[in-house]
């Protein structure tokens, strides 16, 4: 089975669009894999467990160690517990990284928007529901129109055979 090429966090939309997941998802797990590839690039003081092990576990050593010392020897690390999800630094950036993204709207994606809805349209719940607020009534009405589909795909999944 051939695998995808990677998705860079720069790519447009329309190579996220064409990979029959949500889009959304897909471009951030890209950013979310440049995060600890290149830690450099995106200073942090305080990760959650899960960004921890990522970067422990996937990024470069001579990269990954100075961030884990600040985080070793910070006081406040050390008094209060595991870093939360909502005071990690990468879920901030990641966060900010998704905003940004979603607020994309080139004209030319806007015309085409419905039709690849119709056509292909998957969009995962989290995103599904931030992107109400952010988009027409006709849009939203899309989006709904996902959500519901895939409701239905994933409750007829679990009906028991009779």
């Amino acid at each position: 089975m051939k695998t995808q090429a990677l998705l860079t966090p720069d790519a447009p939309m329309v190579q996220a669009l064409a990979r029959g997941v949500c889009p959304i998802c897909t471009r951030a797990r890209a950013f979310q894999n440049a995060m600890v590839d290149a830690p450099h690039r995106h200073p942090a003081g305080r990760l959650c467990n899960f960004h921890a092990w990522s970067l422990a576990h996937a990024s470069p050593a001579v990269e990954a160690i100075p961030i884990l010392r600040i985080m070793l020897t910070s006081a406040d690390t050390l008094t209060s517990g595991p870093v939360q999800v909502h005071s990690c630094d990468w879920c901030h950036t990641l966060r900010e990284f998704e905003d940004e993204k979603m607020a994309e709207r080139p004209p030319a994606q806007a015309r085409k928007f419905p039709a690849w809805v119709t056509q292909y349209g998957t969009v995962c719940l989290f995103h599904g529901q931030r992107l109400l607020s952010m988009l027409s009534a006709a849009e939203a009405e899309l989006i709904q129109h996902i959500l519901a589909s895939n409701k239905e795909e994933l409750e007829s999944s679990f009906r028991p055979l009779t």
